[in-house]
Formats: C-alpha cells, sequence, structure tokens
C-alpha cells in the first residue's frame, strides 16, 4: 500500500467531518464518513451561517459572573437548567476559572489564526467546486441599540486590531443609509471588514455532493457503538449491530457525543451539550447586506438566498430536554425592534440542537497521545462552520504526518 493510499474512518458528517474527509481525498485517502442522522440534520446545518473570523472564545473575561445573572432566565443568551449533575458542576467551575484576560487574549491569538486559515479553506473548496451556497465574503456588523453598548464593542474590536482584523464605528444614520432594514432604534454599529456569510445547509449538502463524487463513502443512518481499541492503538469502530470496520486512521469529529465514545477507552473530552436554536424568516421587504450580530441580545443574523437567518442562544439542560418555545419566540421578537419586520415575516424553518462546548472555550483538534489510530476533532461550539474547514485540513496533516499549518497547546487533546 502506498502512503497515499491510506484506509479512513470518521465518525461525524458534519462541516468538520467533511472537511477533514475533503483534504484526505485530496491526499489520495480511501474514505469513509459515518454519522447516525441524515446530513441535513446536522447541527453543523443549524450554525447561524455568519463566518465570523476572529470570533471570541465563549470564554471571555466576566461572562462566567454575567452568567449567574442569566441563568435562570429562560430568553436569556445563556440559560442553565437547575439541576444536579456532578460533570455539569465540574464543567462549570472550570468554565469560570477559564474566563479571565491571560486565557483570553491567548486564545485569541489562536482563533485568528485558525479563522483566517478557514477563510482560504472555505475559498479553496468553493473554486474547485460547484457548490452554490450564496458565499458573501462582506464583513459583518456588530449592531448596537445603546450607546454604551456601541463603547464597549468598540473597545473589544480594538483587541481584535490587535491579531489583524480591522473595524469601523458606524453611526446608526449611517448604517441605515446602507441598509435600511435596520429600526430607528438602532444607535450604530462596528462593522468589521473580513467576514463572510453562507447556507450552511447548501455548504454542507454541497461538500457531501462532491465528495461522493471524488469517491467518498458516507454512510448515513449508521450509528457507532464503540471504538475498537487493541493494544493501545484504534483500529476502527464496532456499528449497532455488530458490524465491524477497521481503518489506518479514525477521525472523531461526532459533535458532543465523541466524549461518550471517547470514555469508553479511556480518553475524556469533556464537554456539555449546549443547545442553540434558529429561526429562518422570509418575505422581508429589505434585508440587512450582509451578516450582523445584535449585540445586546446575541443573535447572530445571516441573509443568504431569499432567507433571513437569526441563530443564538446556548441551554445547558442536558440531552433530551424538550425545546422552549420561548427561545425560538425570542429570536424573532427581539430581531424585530433592531430590523424590520422580522417579528412579522413568515417562518419557514426552526432548528435546535446541540453545539459541543469544552469548559476552557477552545476546540480538540489532532492526534491524541498515547492512542495511536486515533484523530479527534470536536469542541468548536457556535465557531464549528466559521472554523471547521481549518480544523480539517489539519486533521489531514497530522493523520499524513505533515508540518501543520498551524499547532498550539491550546487545541491538543493531551490538554485532557
Amino acid at each position: 500500500m502506498s502512503v497515499s493510499e491510506k484506509d479512513i474512518l470518521i465518525i461525524g458528517a458534519g462541516i468538520l467531518g467533511l472537511s477533514s474527509a475533503w483534504y484526505l481525498a485530496e491526499r489520495g485517502a480511501r474514505v469513509t464518513v459515518l454519522d447516525r442522522e441524515p446530513i441535513k440534520d446536522a447541527a453543523s446545518c443549524g450554525n447561524a451561517g455568519l463566518i465570523s473570523l476572529g470570533h471570541p472564545p465563549l470564554t471571555r473575561p466576566g461572562v462566567s459572573v454575567q452568567g449567574l445573572k442569566w441563568m435562570f432566565d429562560k430568553r436569556s443568551p445563556l440559560y442553565i437548567k437547575p439541576r444536579l449533575d456532578g460533570d455539569l458542576a465540574r464543567w462549570l467551575w472550570t468554565f469560570h476559572r477559564h474566563c479571565n484576560q491571560t486565557h483570553y487574549e491567548g486564545t485569541m491569538e489562536v482563533l485568528c489564526e485558525l479563522g483566517r486559515l478557514s477563510a482560504d479553506c472555505f475559498e479553496q473548496i468553493l473554486s474547485e467546486t460547484e457548490i452554490d451556497c450564496d458565499w458573501q465574503r462582506q464583513g459583518w456588523d456588530d449592531v448596537c441599540m445603546h450607546e454604551s453598548s456601541l463603547d464597549h464593542a468598540e473597545e473589544e474590536a480594538k483587541i481584535l486590531k490587535r491579531f489583524g482584523f480591522d473595524s469601523e464605528r458606524v453611526t446608526g444614520d449611517e448604517l441605515r443609509a446602507d441598509a435600511p432594514a435596520y429600526t430607528d432604534d438602532v444607535v450604530g454599529a462596528i462593522r468589521f471588514e473580513d467576514s463572510a456569510t453562507l447556507s450552511p445547509q447548501a455548504f454542507t449538502a454541497g461538500l457531501a455532493r462532491e465528495l461522493q463524487a471524488r469517491g467518498v463513502t458516507i454512510r448515513t443512518d449508521c450509528t457507532v457503538e464503540a471504538l475498537l481499541k487493541r493494544h493501545d492503538r484504534v483500529e476502527g469502530v464496532r456499528l449497532e449491530g455488530g458490524e465491524e470496520l477497521t481503518a489506518d486512521a479514525t477521525v472523531l469529529a461526532a459533535g458532543v457525543w465523541s466524549d461518550k465514545l471517547a470514555r469508553a477507552i479511556g480518553l475524556r473530552i469533556p464537554m456539555q451539550p449546549a443547545r442553540g436554536y434558529h429561526r429562518d424568516v422570509v418575505g422581508l421587504e429589505t434585508m440587512p447586506p450582509r451578516g450582523c450580530v445584535l449585540n445586546e441580545t446575541f443573535i447572530a443574523v445571516s441573509p443568504f438566498h431569499d432567507t433571513l437567518r437569526l441563530a443564538g442562544t446556548l441551554e445547558l439542560s442536558g440531552f433530551d430536554a424538550p425545546w422552549l418555545g420561548d427561545r425560538l419566540a425570542h429570536l424573532t421578537k427581539a430581531g424585530g425592534t433592531y430590523i424590520h419586520g422580522v417579528d412579522r415575516a413568515t417562518v419557514t424553518q426552526e432548528w435546535a440542537g446541540y453545539r459541543p462546548c469544552t469548559a476552557d472555550g477552545m476546540p480538540v483538534v489532532g492526534a491524541v497521545p498515547r492512542m495511536p489510530g486515533l484523530f479527534v476533532g470536536t469542541g468548536h461550539a457556535m465557531m464549528g462552520m466559521t472554523l471547521g474547514p481549518a480544523s480539517g485540513k489539519l486533521i489531514a496533516e497530522a493523520i499524513y504526518d505533515e508540518t501543520p499549518a498551524l499547532e498550539s497547546p491550546l487545541l491538543a487533546a493531551a490538554r485532557y
């Protein structure tokens, strides 16, 4: 077998699994992607569609304290369902310890570099395929209702400028001259020059089709029951029903479910399933010309094709809790105070799904020490679509023992 003819199994057909498959197939690997759900139901497809380069981690200074004020409000950006749960308590304490300036600045350096790499990956994939996902690289606006919020957003933007992301302060009148969709209550925005929007479903489905055309096997409705570990090496997977599949390398990219599979072979990737929501609306007379975040609500908004998507909120309520209708309704109700007609527009789709959130706010990407044959890509929280292509590239480089485009202990599985 030549070096390029590796057999690779990928658990998870979200953006990270499919991106890994792209860069592995590019190197000549024989790739099989496994997922228990249809691709359209993956968390990646529920993403806001705002490719926000330089997006900060969840562990921003002060967020854990602010979270205490939010946690019992079912409409707040962060809702935590009160319950006795040891894993949640440990996660919250670790999260709190990482909400400091030193950790924040270290993570921002890595995330900004990873974001730039991901933008290049998107551009490469789209230039080599026929994927129609309404990719628009026009930057994004941090839209504010209060002058104090605008001042604070401007201070945060100065931090991003240190990492090479330029921005400018725009008044409410200037914003409406460019985008009449915004209401008179909006006082202004911080405009970041380099980011993009796309349709997550269109990109993910299109990438899957392109991979299949290039010989990648994608098996959905296929549940991985366990990783196969023999003599300290991970050699493949066992499926529900008993079928075993072996490979030279296995990529664990199953979102928040990665932790359960990993723990069974002695690897901990402590995460919480943070449920996010989105609503898609159509029928607006005018839409924002670029993606935005509605600052005071933490709602991300993306225009693609004829649709406006509003997405946001994190809900730590464990698995299998029912959807909270108040949180879905809040997306359009709050959105309507910033953007004309959102609260009266026709809702075409609603979604809720789990985002894999690590306690230190950073994804896990790369090889697993002391477990040859296993590579991990998970823990991206709400940044999965933004950082997925770059993370997939890093995994392919690790599998082929190439010099990585980016290396940091903040991404390593060894940190656990």
